[in-house]
């Protein structure tokens, strides 16, 4: 077969997939979220790098299934083909409505919080004019030149988005190893020293933190399932993999593998260096930029070192929003392909990128970059849930295409296997677990409540779907048994 009949190219290997994966992930989770998540939960204090270790097991149900599905059914919208086929179209898609909604705020919010960082950096050189990044036009311009700049290397094809995320992926392990020297070379007693010197100006203030409770723990994992959220990009690349039946499941299980011993072993550096108390008191003395990564190491290390240092996370930080690019617009591709929106999002350029689903995610992340920085809302709980809901419905997937009969297509017969039936199992009841200790987050009004932005997200999701199902309907076209007939070309 020639790849004549396909629009995307072919050209993807597992180091792409892998670096796309951890690129997505290695970036604000690790080096803002691990640590102020004690501002949420006060009570894990130096539990941080156990919970970012458990965190990471908990999610591989959804590793082994994504390598499985994969490596049988690949396809450029990954989870929502898998989920729509195995359970329903309209599941499928409002599960993934949800995914898509928390990337591209994300999207938005990561390359709001890039100004933040890049002031921080700059007056610590001493340079006070950078603060002029952290106003309401420096997180404009900062963010917008961001995802328009991501979007012409997205333009340019995947081919020159792969060569681009493997050296970001040799500037995280760089980063990586910088902050496990670092952290596991500075003792406590030096970086007390400067706080109390150069930043509290006087003794740290003193706090007994609570003893840890179930919801403290399982609501930390919540948090940091957004670090290991990335691990949702690797499916996306399946319609552009050269042979994605081996080369995704590689890609997918090294993913796993490289982020959680990273994330393990620089949490543990960074509680080496700094007590989950003197975090605390960090954050409730509005001083929380000294209670993330580049925060530490500017304590820890000589001013220049420690800014060159904050700069090198800054471009970690924004990097994520590269692989984010990527499965947003793949996931409206894969949508167009199953006639739920219009065929213009399956056009592709002459670099066969699909070039109008690009430009459509990239507006409205500079959309959302707007009411970020006007509203100034985190997207961390809803993007941790969309991950979660999505691993319930790919293991009610499993579960269905198992049960399903005599009726199977072939592919569907060989995910009902014994191994993916138990992980199939374990995904549902790791999320059935993990969910309560975020669908109601205390201190925070109705409207902010993650559990009522993902109803009225799946609500809007409905409406688009039954719109389009109606819309096709007057073509004489049955939306729910053309999307369950078959997979899509690519």
């Amino acid at each position: 077969m020639t790849d004549k009949p396909y629009k995307l190219a072919k050209v993807v290997g597992p180091i792409v997939i892998m670096a796309s994966a951890v690129s997505q992930e290695y970036g604000a989770g690790i080096n803002a979220v691990a640590t102020q998540s004690i501002g949420s939960y006060p009570s894990i204090g130096n539990l941080v790098p156990l919970i970012m270790f458990v965190t990471g097991l908990l999610l591989l149900p959804k590793v082994f299934m994504y390598q499985r599905f994969g490596g049988i059914a690949s396809r450029s919208g990954g989870q929502y083909v898998w989920i729509s086929r195995t359970t329903s179209p309209r599941v499928g898609f409002l599960v993934h409505f949800l995914y898509w909604i928390g990337i591209i705020s994300a999207i938005g919010f990561i390359s709001y919080t890039v100004g933040s960082t890049l002031a921080s950096t700059l007056v610590s050189l001493g340079i006070t004019a950078g603060a002029w990044f952290a106003t309401f036009y420096g997180h404009l311009t900062v963010g917008l030149i961001l995802i328009w700049t991501f979007f012409l290397i997205h333009y340019s094809g995947v081919k020159s988005y792969g060569t681009v995320v493997v050296i970001l992926f040799g500037l995280i392990l760089f980063a990586a190893a910088t902050s496990m020297y670092v952290g596991f070379s500075t003792p406590n007693t030096e970086y007390v020293n400067v706080l109390s010197s150069q930043i509290f100006k006087g003794p740290i203030p003193h706090y007994t933190l609570p003893s840890v409770t179930y919801s403290a723990f399982f609501g930390t994992v919540t948090l940091f399932v957004f670090a290991y959220a990335g691990i949702s990009a690797a499916p996306m690349l399946g319609g552009e993999a050269k042979n994605p039946q081996k080369d995704m499941p590689r890609g997918i299980v090294y993913a796993w593998i490289i982020a959680i011993v990273l994330f393990t072993l620089v949490a543990l550096a960074i509680f080496h260096t700094v007590t989950g108390e003197q975090v605390y008191a960090l954050i409730q003395s509005k001083k929380a930029y000294y209670a993330t990564l580049p925060g530490i190491l500017s304590i820890a290390e000589p001013r220049l070192l420690g800014a060159i240092f904050s700069i090198i996370v800054t471009v970690i930080i924004a990097k994520t929003m590269l692989p984010q690019l990527l499965t947003s617009s793949r996931t409206l591709f894969a949508w167009g392909e199953d006639l739920i929106l219009p065929a213009h999002f399956t056009h592709t350029n002459k670099f066969k990128a699909p070039d109008f689903s690009l430009l459509i995610c990239a507006i409205f992340a500079s959309v959302y970059l707007v009411y970020t920085s006007v509203v100034g809302v985190s997207v961390v709980d809803i993007r941790s849930l969309s991950v979660l809901l999505e691993m319930l419905a790919l293991g009610a997937g499993v579960l269905m295409a198992a049960t399903k009969g005599e009726k199977k297509e072939e592919w569907e017969k060989k995910v009902g296997t014994p191994g993916m039936i138990i992980a199939g199992i374990t995904g549902i009841l790791v999320t059935l677990i993990v969910i309560p200790s975020v669908v109601v987050v205390p201190h925070v009004s109705l409207v902010l409540q993650p559990s009522f932005q993902v109803v009225m997200t799946i609500l809007v999701g409905l409406v688009i779907y039954e719109v389009s199902r109606i819309l096709r309907k007057r073509n004489n076209i049955d939306l729910d048994e053309f999307i369950k007939k078959s997979l899509p070309l690519e």
